[in-house]
């Protein structure tokens, strides 16, 4: 069998120098990468595959965050449960785990090493296509956590699944109600699915919903506040919020305008962030399966990477409904 030693002593180079070129590191300069492949070949060279060995292997992932630019996006969720999904996801390897943040220039090869990276996961937001067109000339697999892009390796959750898993519980507990989904401008896919899931909901289980009237988009959350969230107390007794983060404002808002929840008005979130821990009275909410999610990711990205099992479509993950005193 021929071995990288043998490519070295023909070609009069170091072992490391070979074994760069043959990982498709930038170290080495395109030129002697060509001359080491021919003579690879022409040796009859067969490259070891990782899952011979996996149990000895050393993966190197990179995690790439999106930046916050509003304080509190950086309550989501908890950076832990992602990274220990992460490890326990990748069960047959072990990985060197490396983390960026996101920017309009993000370069996935910043220098050459960046070439040695085995995988990306992009957790929270969209990479740009430069991104993608640059992974793609590279081969280096990669996954999308948390969303849904069509012909692209993503894991998401079942917003669609949660939003009637709440509608349910408030037909439960309340019988007939009026919902208003609140929001906020710009969260892009995630507010479109669980607005576009709670419509489909509320039509399936005969709750009158209007997808247009009876929904709130507010500029930020700053702008929930008693004067924006009064009108809406006369209109409808319960107020669906997309995330945790608007459910434990409102509630927040309604107790300063002495509104009983859920005697009232029933509150709901969604994802069981950090931040519901500071809701009074404790918010009813979704779980959004944080470390489920990273860990079919991580498993899915060890699946292309060890067993050359491409991946290229959407994986829903449902979460499930955590009743709390809100609704």
């Amino acid at each position: 069998m021929v071995t990288i030693t043998q490519i070295a002593e023909e070609l009069g180079i170091s072992t490391a120098t070979v074994s760069r070129a043959l990982n498709q590191s930038r170290l080495v300069n395109e030129e002697l990468s060509d001359r080491i492949r021919t003579t690879a070949d022409k040796l009859g060279y067969r490259k070891r595959e990782i899952r011979r060995h996996r149990g000895r292997s050393i993966l190197s992932i990179k995690l790439v965050l999106p930046k916050h630019r509003e304080p509190e996006r950086a309550l989501f969720y908890d950076l832990s449960s992602l990274i220990d999904g992460i490890r326990e996801g990748f069960d047959l390897c072990t990985i060197n785990l490396a983390c960026e943040v996101a920017s309009n220039n993000f370069d996935p090869y910043p220098h050459k090493k960046g070439g040695d990276i085995n995988g990306f996961i992009f957790a929270f937001h969209r990479p740009s296509p430069e991104t993608i067109k640059k992974l793609r000339e590279v081969g280096t697999p990669f996954t999308i956590l948390n969303r849904e892009i069509n012909g692209l390796p993503c894991i998401a959750s079942e917003n669609a699944n949660g939003m009637d898993q709440i509608v349910s519980h408030l037909i439960n507990r309340r019988g007939k109600f009026k919902p208003v989904y609140l929001s906020l401008q710009g969260l892009g896919q995630i507010d479109e699915e669980r607005h576009s899931g709670l419509s489909e909901s509320c039509l399936k289980r005969g709750v009158a919903f209007d997808s247009k009237t009876d929904a709130v988009h507010f500029k930020g959350i700053h702008a929930i506040t008693s004067d924006s969230i009064s009108p809406l107390v006369e209109k409808y007794d319960a107020f669906i919020c997309a995330n945790d983060i608007i459910g434990t404002v409102v509630l927040s808002v309604l107790d300063g305008l002495g509104v009983k929840v859920p005697e009232k008005i029933a509150v709901t979130g969604f994802d069981d962030s950090p931040v519901r821990q500071l809701s009074r009275p404790l918010l009813t909410t979704i779980s959004m399966p944080l470390g489920n999610l990273a860990r079919f990711a991580a498993r899915r990205l060890q699946d292309e990477i060890v067993k050359h099992i491409r991946q290229k479509d959407t994986l829903r993950i449902p979460g499930t409904l955590v009743i709390g005193q809100s609704a």
